[in-house]
């Protein structure tokens, strides 16, 4: 339908509002569009509406021209508007699919971590970590994604790194924006780009790292090498950059690379390097956790094991030492078949085969140990191995080596007593894996305190890092965090039997820091009192003005009214030379209690130091105007406190 005339219509009645109705009698060009209009009036009854309405004002006595006026126009604009449509000249193309959500934020919500992402200066790095634990659903949205893809070249390394590993976790959605003005000579922002592909994408941005290599340059080369590891077709071209580079970064590259990839050929290249170059095959397979990888880390420990079975009299060199402790640490995370026949293997290695005599470090030999639970006690080869697995519990899903852990515990005992507790809580229900952790944990009573301890530390192995995440109800293991994203792995763990947290306090301080993640976060009525009331006597005692914060924190999520008196009493406790005033006003600030109170436990606090019963650092430096301005500030609050609580 031709809507011309109705534009016409609409033009001069506009022009008549502005010049007025005087000159309407005498306007032909109105007539002639009212003309043009009669075809359409005929078509439609809203168009004769306006057809009829025009000829009435053309019509009408000039006293009520204006009021006819003002009827026909608003009738034409109404009509007009609902008409309206925009557009170009051209074929009609569809648009490209877009990256990211749209999320329900405003613009003004984003704002502030599009600054810190796009913009210079200190304090930014904060603003984005903080932004991603509170609302993770920010860095998927449409807007935020390419500020996050700039943010790969960012100055400031820290940022740039956080950004790179947010952006690795949105999948293959992500590659367009990677890909667009990518620069193969671009430096570390461009090979960041490639490193975040090939974790989004792996193998469906092949052909974008297979199309870019012959350009690249530098770092972004190296970059793109490492990337081939994402399909088995690159395997002959990677066994020709092995062959090509002689040494450096991009041999290396192309050999982890190698790893990634379960082909014959590169089986065989692998090989031969595990036999000619066994400590640089170390290297490359302590960043793959690839079923490759796991049978090559695999096959050098049984030859290992292998060469000492042959002589078992012989003083071991310190080279052979060494290569045993760098092989558990690469252990960690490789499953599947060969790995667990090593397991095996391992724990029944005999109490002749674990005293070994090494050479020590002036020459003379010693009996062969390894440093074990963080470098606390020396362990034999045996107990370093079943720390190892534990590792790889708590980091790979895996309920065959699950199964193993328990078996090898029940079959070697102690040595495997942390792998089977990790096992228990992974694979067994909550009620399970308490039972059977109470029946092999030795109580202070019976034991010196050396044996004590040496009976918690698998407790602090299988429990360690444990946090529970609300949304899922379940434990994970933390594997990352600063200056990464928060990362979980994979296994998680069933709410704990509410036992565990009884069992804790009978423990002692050593293990507050367990206890305190393990509660973190998690809604548990029916906690018994004596928890809350260890926590609090704990916190009274701590020098770690941060646990103090974080146990405060948690009393206060679990009800805990009992303040009275708290501030005065630690600053007591520890009023030595490590204590700073601030200290004293973070405390106070951050209990959960009425701001009248907080400003009674200051007032106690300042009657100590002035006494001199408190002792402060830098001199006892302790600023009698900070002190006021606190006290004024919550005397401030529990006035208004006492204005609302009366109304």
């Amino acid at each position: 339908m031709d809507l011309q005339p109705l534009y016409e219509v609409k033009e001069r009645l506009e022009r008549a509002a502005v010049a007025g109705t005087g000159l309407l009698g005498e306007d032909f060009r109105l007539k002639r569009a009212l003309e043009g209009l009669a075809t359409l009036a005929a078509a439609s009854p809203v168009f004769a509406k306006i057809h009829a309405g025009v000829e009435a004002l053309l019509s009408a006595p000039p006293e009520q021209r204006g009021g006819a006026l003002l009827d026909a126009l608003a009738l034409v604009d109404a009509v007009a508007y609902t008409q309206a449509a925009v557009g170009m000249p051209g074929a009609l193309e569809p648009l490209p699919p877009g990256t990211g959500t749209c999320q329900d934020v405003s613009y003004s919500q984003l704002h502030p971590l599009l600054e810190a992402l796009t913009g210079t200066g200190g304090g930014r790095f904060n603003v984005v970590q903080e932004t991603y634990e509170n609302h993770p659903e920010y860095f998927s949205d449409y807007r935020v994604l390419p500020a996050l893809v700039q943010g790969l070249g960012d100055s400031y390394g820290k940022l740039a790194e956080f950004n790179a590993a947010i952006l690795s976790r949105q999948g293959p959605g992500v590659a367009p924006l990677l890909e667009e003005g990518f620069d193969p000579a671009g430096g570390r922002a461009m090979a960041r780009r490639v490193e975040v592909l090939a974790q989004a994408a792996g193998a469906q941005a092949n052909d974008f790292f297979l199309a870019q290599l012959p350009q690249a340059k530098k770092e972004v080369r190296l970059a793109l090498i490492g990337a081939l590891g994402c399909s088995p077709a690159n395997t002959q071209l990677l066994l020709e950059l092995c062959r090509k580079e002689r040494k450096g970064e991009a041999l290396d590259r192309a050999r982890c690379a190698l790893l990634q990839l379960d082909t014959p050929e590169a089986a065989d290249y692998l090989t031969q390097l595990a036999k000619t170059e066994q400590d640089a095959m170390l290297v490359y397979l302590a960043n793959t956790s690839s079923q490759a990888g796991s049978r090559f880390t695999a096959m050098i420990f049984n030859h290992i094991l292998d060469q000492m079975e042959a002589d078992p009299e012989a003083v071991l060199p310190a080279e052979v030492w060494k290569r045993l402790k760098v092989l558990c640490s690469v252990l960690v995370r490789k499953t599947g078949p060969e790995v667990c026949a090593l397991y095996h293997r391992l724990a029944g290695l005999s109490q002749q085969q674990l005293d070994r005599l090494v050479e020590g470090a002036r020459g003379k030999p010693v009996v062969m140990r390894f440093s074990c639970y963080n470098g606390h006690e020396q362990g034999t080869l045996r107990l370093l191995a079943g720390l190892t697995l534990s590792d790889t519990l708590k980091n790979v899903e895996d309920l065959e080596l699950c199964r193993l852990a328990i078996q090898l515990q029940e079959q070697a005992g102690d040595d495997f007593l942390a792998p089977a507790l990790t096992a228990r809580l992974i694979s067994r229900t909550p009620e399970d894996s308490y039972t059977w952790a109470e029946g092999h944990i030795f109580w202070p009573r019976l034991l010196g305190k050396r044996l004590w301890e040496e009976a918690l530390h698998p407790l602090r192995v299988a429990l360690g890092n444990l946090n529970w995440v609300e949304q899922d109800g379940v434990y994970r293991y933390l594997t990352a965090w600063y200056p990464q994203p928060v990362q979980y792995a994979v296994p998680s763990v069933p709410p704990l039997d509410i036992r565990w947290f009884s069992l804790l306090t009978q423990m002692g301080r050593s293990m507050d820091h367990t206890l305190i993640a393990l509660l973190h976060g998690r809604k548990l009525p029916g906690l018994p009192r004596r928890v809350l009331e260890h926590l609090y006597r704990s916190a009274l005692s701590l020098g770690d003005y941060s646990m103090v914060l974080r146990i405060v924190e948690l009393l206060g999520e679990f009800g805990w009214t009992e303040w009275d008196g708290f501030a005065a009493q630690w600053a007591v406790t520890l009023g030595g030379s490590d204590l700073s005033y601030w200290e004293v006003f973070y405390i106070i600030r951050s209990l959960p209690i009425p701001a009248r109170k907080k400003a009674e436990q200051l007032r106690q606090v300042n009657q100590l130091v002035s006494a001199g019963k408190v002792r402060l650092r830098n001199n006892g430096y302790w600023p009698a105007s900070e002190v006021q301005k606190c006290l004024d500030e919550w005397e401030q609050a529990a006035q208004r406190e006492g204005e609302e609580n009366h109304v």
